[in-house]
């Protein structure tokens, strides 16, 4: 369990905030205060939320039987859904925006609802990839290693949702 500990820890901590940093520099831009913010969220966030999901599908039994691989796929991918990505995209705003949302309210409604758009727009692009992905991570790797699995998934996606952010606001 500690090895898993530190594992989460050096993967919330790195991970997330390196897939964000390639996916910038394939823009072209290189943002101090969003590897920041990416990293704080990654650390202080992602690594203990995706973790206990995981670990919430392993528990799982239906009718006393416990999700199969199709359910924990499934499962994985009801928890990386619109919504999540698109409270990664207004991490990534915030970040960028030097975390003002807008002057009134009108445009904090426009940048939440254009934060769900790209939100629903990454998810359906990156469904195949997704879908495959969550597959292998929950039929070969333990419980313990998901995370690690799926972190290494999301930093390919957060190269593509820094990607996205701006091909579909």
């Amino acid at each position: 369990m500690k090895s898993e500990k530190t594992i989460n820890l050096l993967i919330g901590w790195l991970l997330y905030p390196l897939g964000d940093l390639v996916g910038q520099l394939l823009l072209g831009k290189f943002e101090p205060e969003r590897i920041l913010v990416m990293t704080l969220v990654g650390g202080l966030l992602y690594r203990f939320e995706i973790p206990a999901w995981f670990r919430i599908l392993d528990s799982v039994s239906i009718a006393g039987k416990k999700l199969t691989w199709i359910g924990r796929t499934i499962g994985a991918m009801l928890y990386f859904n619109p919504l999540w990505i698109a409270r990664h995209v207004l991490f990534i705003y915030l970040a960028t925006h030097h975390f003002q949302i807008g002057s009134d309210f009108n445009s904090a409604i426009a940048v939440i609802i254009n934060c769900l758009v790209v939100g629903l727009k990454s998810f359906i692009t990156n469904l195949p990839i997704s879908v495959v992905g969550n597959l292998i991570i929950q039929t070969k790797l333990p419980v313990q290693y998901r995370f690690a699995g799926s972190a290494t998934l999301s930093a390919i996606f957060a190269i593509s949702y820094a990607i996205e952010y701006l091909l579909f606001r």
